[in-house]
């Protein structure tokens, strides 16, 4: 939820903390900690009742060792891999695949005891309950490979079902039922999972770019800072060389074009430092953002937001990004746009202001999050104009006067020569 309190200039956006902990929610923390306990408990609960029902059906088997062959051999595996998860906290991936081979051992055990038993009402037990322990392993170690080995277990017993449709008739639909049980849970567990991961890599790259919001109106973001030091690294290396004699003068021709094309380098990220601000930073530098939104900003007018409004913007571009399609063939697309107020000087004096446009492409209002307003109004008063497959949000952004009172010369320096 987004908390919206007022102050002095306005309404000004808090964007809540969730977002401070998704880094360590990602795997071993709050979230990922729970998540897999969650699982390991409702796991738990299926492997107890696919054990009542074993020993319900006990007295059904002929004489011999019944279903517990089977379940001891289950037990073993459950107690090895609870045992190493207990000493070491990283799976080995030796005993991970020694573990998931050692299932079957109770499947084989358990399908073999009730081979032709279905017609009393006997079913697998202790091979459903191999497929239910899977899905803690989904939630450590991914669940592409849980869910392979789950749909595997699930055919066994399915076929091993039908294979008895002549003599069971009817409990033929009990032994599909049972069949269906293992795979089920781990299908939904795969859901999970993959929802929570996505949720928590959104949330984990928000808190990334979020840094980029404290920034200067004009400085170089991180992808930036890194070309800026490779090019510093390769000047001075350049200058050593011929500083120490190793590259005589006059500079060879290859030499003398690595030079130049050094000192071109330089000039253009110079050039477009000056109009490079925190919201062409957050665009290029998220990964979630920079395939949906683009930035049209050239007098770089939104290093002019205070901080609180530039969360706000973020935050609100965040959420659009999320909004369901309403065309799945209509890729969404997200225009930013800064331009210059026709009006200029607020009416009170009080300060100045830019008009900032955003352009949502395939994206209907019904399916936008409502926290979406909260957040475009602590940027300024805005305007919303409904399409058919579209949203176009005017933004009169109010800017601090302390801030744009270097703002004619920055304009003045974005501005190309001879205008």
């Amino acid at each position: 939820m987004s908390l919206q309190a007022s102050g002095p200039r306005g309404p000004q956006f808090r964007r809540p903390i969730r977002s401070a902990r998704a880094a360590g929610d990602v795997r071993e923390s709050h979230g990922g900690r729970r998540l897999a306990t969650g699982i390991t408990i409702a796991a738990g609960i299926i492997v107890v009742a696919h054990l009542a029902h074993a020993l319900a059906i006990a007295p059904t088997f002929p004489p011999g060792p019944g279903p517990w062959t089977a379940w001891l051999a289950l037990a073993a595996v459950v107690a090895i891999g609870a045992l190493s998860r207990i000493v070491s906290r990283k799976l080995p991936d030796w005993l991970y695949v020694f573990l998931l081979v050692g299932l079957a051992a109770p499947v084989w055990l358990d399908v073999s005891a009730t081979a032709g038993l279905l017609h009393l009402g006997v079913t697998p037990t202790a091979a459903a309950a191999a497929a239910a322990v899977l899905m803690p392993v989904a939630a450590i170690r991914g669940a592409r490979v849980s869910l392979a080995i789950a749909i595997v277990i699930g055919v066994i017993l399915a076929v091993a079902a039908v294979l008895q449709f002549e003599t069971a008739g009817r409990n033929t639909v009990t032994g599909l039922a049972v069949a269906a049980s293992a795979i089920f849970p781990v299908v939904l567990i795969a859901l999970a999972i993959r929802g929570f991961r996505r949720l928590a890599g959104r949330e984990l790259d928000l808190s990334l770019v979020q840094s980029t919001v404290s920034t200067p109106r004009s400085a170089v973001g991180m992808r930036a800072s890194e070309e800026l030091a490779q090019l510093d690294f390769d000047a001075e290396t350049l200058l050593e060389d011929v500083g120490s004699g190793r590259i005589a003068i006059p500079l060879p021709a290859e030499v003398a074009e690595r030079a130049g094309s050094l000192a071109a380098r330089l000039r253009v990220r110079l050039i477009e430092g000056r109009n490079d601000t925190w919201l062409r930073h957050a665009v290029t530098e998220s990964a979630y953002l920079s395939h949906r939104v683009a930035v049209d900003d050239p007098a770089g007018l939104a290093g002019l937001l205070s901080q609180e409004q530039r969360d706000g913007l973020l935050f609100a571009l965040w959420l659009l990004s999320g909004a369901r399609q309403k065309s799945a063939s209509a890729p969404l697309a997200i225009q930013v746009t800064c331009r210059e107020s026709d009006e200029g000087e607020d009416g009170d004096g009080d300060g100045q202001s830019f008009m900032l446009s955003i352009h949502v492409e395939s994206v209907a209002r019904r399916h936008v999050d409502p926290a979406t307003w909260d957040a475009v109004g602590s940027v300024g008063t805005h305007d919303v104009i409904v399409g058919t497959d579209s949203l176009h949000i005017d933004i009169d952004c109010r800017v601090d006067p302390t801030i744009t009172a270097n703002a004619p010369a920055a304009r003045a320096a974005a501005r190309p020569r001879g205008s």
